[in-house]
């Protein structure tokens, strides 16, 4: 609880215990909680942040409560235990009936500003500090003014239009630069009434929070360097930090961007100036540092850094393709390493490495055959991170190694690829990890952080990271030991046919939950909406791999369901820390994958790569694309789904199509009064999570802005976005007595933009 911007959000202020009882703390209170000296929510929780559970003081409170059969939780019952109250500790209410009716009022403290409680990176007030909301990537806000009811009375308060960001035409982004036709992916910051956002082009703007008017923006100069690998000209966020103990000279707090091409900066969030203390002169190179140099031309940065505790942790995308970058010479000579880092956010020093690969003589090294840990790369995060602040874990999604469809070159397990693994945050040593994918050789690589949660198990408290997949699996981890919470196991899957590839005799197989989207491919899953659409996917089928699974890559082309893009992907999923239900959003993008032999030459011409090919030589090169009828998927629908799971219990609570879908579509003209709702094609948008709501973004023509009713998944409310939605999450904020929601929207030839939404209360 930061007593500098306490308001009574902390009407929200929730005591989950580990029972079915929850204690809602009212905003009248907290004065005489500060009388007694109450810092922070530890004063009654076993943390700052509160929420998780109880401290010894906040037990007895409950207990008094009870008691006493008393309907509140009065602290000035301390004095009984020979607790004093603090008469130095003043503050004022603006509005006592304000408070009793929940309504937003300002809490503000007149204690010395050196009593400052470091910022916890929560949603708890009214703020939206980080990525995914707060550290345990939840997507979770505690504000309650919008709501079933109110969700009709949400009205555009204001929309902000990039001006360098303003589309392909840009000054220095023309064609010939190679704009990538890229959407608007970013989720943007709110802190302290300014809203901060990352455009596709690595500039940073400052918006008001309230009226939507820029107050500035910060140029990198990106757009006028050659365009970044992977997805060019994308982004995704910012991070943002406050120093604990302010050092003077130094502003207290900074945004944090990382450039797609490799700069991190440190910005003075008061005017966009950057930090000339942080790195070398304001930036730091993130192409130096690791035991071999980043090669820009095969390394991106898209997802934003993250701030857990006093570390800014950092990834990088890394060209997928890598492998064919030295056709000529050795593949193997500098392909782009996928190592995690830490940096010192005030002084841009790098602190720490987790090597992604082992090297020689360190854990996980004899996973990796023929040496190949000696020269192999990506094996990269390139989606964001989660953590656990108390604990000082933070929580990594590692991805596939190079290449992504063929490892005979590396025989093995691979750890850590396509593993979560946690790491100490302050020193960046490997605490636990475990392996989703064993030797991953379909492109399964994580997307998304691990939700942090606190649930209950069979009575028993569990601290828990909830993985969501591509393949459609939910692992739900202890994170204090990274041992499954419900038994994992290792089941047989297909060998390979491919010569020189040797494939992971078993991959791990969740008990519980159970999956949350199609896996593998019969013909039983083909789309059957029509007699026509069932004879085309069978011949579209005929000559391909179907099979369970991890069915490996063919010669011929291999099914996959799901595809390479999930499942889930980078939105991930979304946690209610009260009710304990995780949330998912998923698409049914089925593709075919094929390994494709290289031929190579010699003296009588080309010839097939063979067992007999030198190391330098790659034998195949990997080739997928979407398997479609006219753009409609050869499966069943649903093609999108909602997914809510109880995870207290490890079982699915409801699931849903997400949205009508191609309805319309001419294939499905003679059906179409019959047809349940298909779910939106390639849909997976990220999940905003209120105290009543769900709300999320939804791509069409026109996009829209909409909301589900958490209970049962049922659609109650939308509005039409300007711009194309493509897939973020919307954030939450509040200021003064209005709750706002803002989410991007951009389609790859138009510009930029944030549009606010905002219920005002008390009107």
């Amino acid at each position: 609880m930061r007593l500098s911007s306490l308001h009574p959000i902390a009407s929200l202020w929730l005591i989950t215990l580990f029972t079915t009882t929850v204690i809602h703390g009212k905003p009248e209170l907290f004065p005489s909680a500060i009388k007694f000296g109450a810092n922070d929510c530890s004063f009654c929780h076993q943390t700052v942040v509160g929420g998780t559970a109880l401290n010894e003081r906040g037990i007895w409170l409950i207990d008094e409560r009870l008691r006493r059969n008393a309907l509140e939780i009065d602290v000035d019952w301390l004095h009984e235990r020979g607790e004093q109250a603090d008469t130095n500790r003043i503050v004022e209410i603006e509005s006592e009936s304000a408070a009793k009716t929940a309504s937003p009022s300002k809490v503000k403290r007149t204690s010395s500003e050196s009593e400052r409680v470091p910022m916890d990176y929560s949603t708890n007030w009214g703020e939206w500090p980080s990525y995914n909301g707060n550290l345990q990537a939840q997507k979770y806000s505690p504000l309650p003014y919008i709501d079933a009811t109110s969700i009709h009375d949400l009205e555009l308060a204001w929309v902000w239009e990039a001006k360098i960001d303003s589309g392909p035409n840009t000054t220095g982004t023309t064609r010939r630069r190679g704009w990538g036709g890229q959407p608007f992916k970013a989720t943007p910051l709110m802190v302290d009434g300014r809203v901060f956002v990352r455009t596709r082009l690595s500039t940073v703007v400052a918006i008001d929070a309230e009226t939507g008017v820029e107050l500035w923006e910060f140029d990198p100069e990106t757009r006028l360097r050659p365009r970044p690998a992977m997805f060019g000209w994308t982004t995704r966020g910012l991070a943002y930090h406050e120093q604990s103990v302010c050092v003077e000279g130094t502003p207290c707090e900074r945004v944090i961007l990382l450039t797609s091409d490799g700069w991190m900066y440190a910005l003075d969030p008061e005017d966009g100036d950057v930090i000339s203390s942080f790195g070398n002169d304001g930036n730091v190179d993130l192409t130096q540092g690791l035991r071999r140099p980043l090669d820009r031309a095969q390394v991106s940065w898209s997802h934003p850094p993250f701030v857990c505790r006093d570390t800014i942790v950092v990834g990088s995308q890394t060209n997928d393709m890598s492998q064919f970058q030295f056709r000529d010479s050795d593949w193997r000579q500098n392909l782009p390493v996928g190592d995690v880092r830490g940096f010192d956010p005030i002084t841009g020093e790098q602190k720490w490495v987790f090597k992604t690969i082992p090297q020689e003589g360190e854990l996980g090294v004899e996973t990796w055959g023929n040496d190949s840990w000696r020269w192999m790369g990506n094996t990269n995060v390139w989606s964001t991170f989660s953590c656990d602040p108390d604990l000082g874990h933070v929580y990594l999604p590692v991805t596939a190694p190079t290449n992504h469809m063929y490892g005979g070159d590396r025989p093995g397990d691979n750890l850590f690829g396509t593993s979560v693994v946690a790491v100490d945050v302050d020193r960046g040593t490997r605490i636990w990890h475990f392996q989703i994918t064993h030797h991953d050789i379909w492109d399964y690589d994580l997307p998304a952080p691990p939700v942090v949660a606190d649930i209950v198990v069979d009575n028993v408290p569990r601290k828990v990271v909830a993985q969501v997949t591509k393949v459609g699996f939910l692992f739900v981890l202890d994170r204090l030991t990274g041992e499954p919470v419900w038994p994992v196991e290792e089941r047989p899957v297909p060998k390979s046919d491919v010569i020189g590839e040797v494939a992971s005799p078993t991959q791990p197989h969740p008990t519980k939950p159970p999956p949350y989207e199609l896996q593998g491919l019969t013909h039983d899953d083909l789309i059957d909406l029509t007699p026509e659409l069932r004879q085309r996917a069978e011949e579209l089928v005929a000559s391909l791999d179907l099979g369970p699974l991890y069915t490996p890559i063919s010669l011929r082309g291999t099914v996959l369901s799901p595809g390479i893009g999930g499942g889930a992907n980078w939105p991930g999923a979304a946690f209610d820390p009260v009710e304990r239900r995780l949330y998912v959003s998923s698409r049914r993008a089925i593709m075919v994958a094929r390994n494709i032999p290289i031929a190579r030459r010699g003296n009588e011409g080309e010839v097939p790569v063979t067992l007999d090919t030198t190391p330098s030589e790659i034998p195949y090169r990997e080739s997928w694309r979407l398997l479609s009828i006219e753009g409609l998927p050869p499966v069943n629908p649903p093609w999108s789904n909602i997914t809510a799971y109880d995870l207290d219990q490890g079982e699915i609570s409801w699931q849903v199509a997400n949205g009508v879908g191609p309805q319309g579509h001419p294939l499905l003209a003679n059906v179409k009064d019959q047809l349940p709702n298909l779910g939106a094609l390639h849909a997976n948008p990220g999940i905003l999570v209120l105290p009543d709501l769900l709300i999320m973004g939804h791509g069409g023509s026109p996009s829209t802005l909409k909301a589900l009713d958490k209970k049962t998944g049922a659609e109650i409310w939308s509005t039409e976005l300007i711009g194309a939605f493509d897939s973020p999450a919307p954030i939450s904020y509040l200021l003064g007595n209005q709750q706002f929601i803002a989410i991007a929207t951009g389609h790859p030839f138009e510009p930029a933009r944030i549009s606010a939404f905002r219920v005002v209360v008390g009107e």
